[in-house]
């Protein structure tokens, strides 16, 4: 019993460092943009794709020269105490003023706050007890464990434990489950902790994030149209599973990186086209976008089509609604990376090129 207590409280504990993690980091961001209000939640999704786009580029350099997984750990270690330092000393000013915000808008709206904490603890919980057992969740399990007992990354198959003599694209830059087992490595916890419990809270707690930033920008100070849109999007979500709805990723496959990709990243893409038509300057969104549609590529492979699709639905009318053709450069400079990735991935398919796992 007390051991199940104390993996609980890891679990919290964990869940609760992660999000100061992507706050702090984030701030390095929204700290700089002076022309846009200081918001938590703004701050927290920066440095959730920021801290991605960010590991990927340590990841990569590392799995490509067949370094183990211990190297990584303590390299991106380092580097993001570096960044938790840096981030302190640039805006524990802003911090504070903005803690003391927060403690005056709970202590003004407590209900509001409650409704909306037992709202995401309950769809977190339920989703998080039900079975999941699809064979990709499996391999975002599998691999973070194959990855820890080897010191390794991405050479060994986690399905079977055999030796892989190249490494496959689809999981070459997607570098999300790597992070898992560098976090494992660190933390000393066991993958099914790390995946199936503190980041699919994490995915559903950021979920529900952005559909809360997205009804604040519908509806402002409007508490009640706000609660509902979050009450009525969580209904949603858990009446509307179908194989075609992002639904079915949130409840059933909450910790692979398509949830993310269904859940976070398109809905932010929208959250952010909803501040761009309320603006005439909007240079901190275009910042963002990139940042959004960088950081997708390193969650799954599935970004690389989905994301440019969304981008170009959104902003190719909004070039037209506010007659500024700008607009197109910079939407496709925001999905290049996508782009890339999937010419990438469509030569590696056509056998133009490989990487080896061993020296050749």
């Amino acid at each position: 019993m007390w051991r199940n207590a104390l993996k609980l409280t890891i679990c919290i504990l964990m869940i609760l460092f992660n999000f100061i993690l992507y706050f702090v980091i984030g701030s390095l961001i929204t700290g700089r943009m002076k022309k846009t209000r200081f918001s938590v939640s703004l701050s927290v999704l920066a440095g959730f794709f920021l801290y991605y786009s960010l590991f990927t580029f340590f990841c990569i350099p590392v799995m490509y020269r067949w370094r183990p997984l211990s190297m990584l750990s303590r390299i991106w270690g380092a580097f993001v105490l570096a960044l938790l330092v840096l981030s302190f000393v640039l805006n524990h000013k802003i911090w504070k003023k903005k803690g003391r915000e927060l403690l005056h808008f709970v202590r003004t709206n407590k209900a509001f706050v409650s409704g909306l904490f037992l709202l995401v603890v309950i769809q977190t919980v339920v989703i998080v007890y039900a079975y999941q057992f699809t064979l990709d969740a499996a391999y975002y399990v599998a691999n973070v464990a194959t990855s820890l007992e080897t010191d390794s990354l991405n050479i060994y198959d986690p399905y079977t434990g055999d030796w892989q003599d190249h490494f496959e694209m689809r999981y070459f830059f997607a570098t999300y489950p790597m992070n898992d087992a560098v976090v494992c490595q660190i933390f000393k916890i066991h993958p099914l902790l790390q995946t199936k419990i503190i980041m699919s809270s994490i995915a559903v707690i950021l979920t529900n994030m952005v559909y809360y930033m997205i009804a604040r920008e519908l509806f402002g100070k409007k508490r009640e149209s706000v609660f509902f849109l979050m009450l009525f999007a969580g209904i949603i979500h858990f009446f509307f599973i179908t194989i075609f709805t992002s639904s079915n990723f949130l409840i059933t496959r909450s910790y692979e990186g398509k949830n993310l990709l269904g859940n976070v990243v398109l809905p932010g893409i929208l959250y952010l086209y909803i501040r761009m038509l309320g603006r005439k300057k909007n240079t901190a969104e275009w910042v963002l976008l990139f940042l959004v549609c960088f950081g997708s590529t390193v969650l799954s492979s599935s970004s690389n089509m989905l994301v440019p699709a969304a981008m170009s639905v959104l902003m190719i009318p909004l070039a037209v609604f506010k007659r500024d053709w700008k607009v197109i450069p910079k939407y496709l400079v925001c999905i290049l990376p996508c782009l890339i990735m999937l010419v990438v991935y469509v030569a590696y398919v056509k056998g133009m090129f490989v990487f080896y796992t061993y020296p050749r």
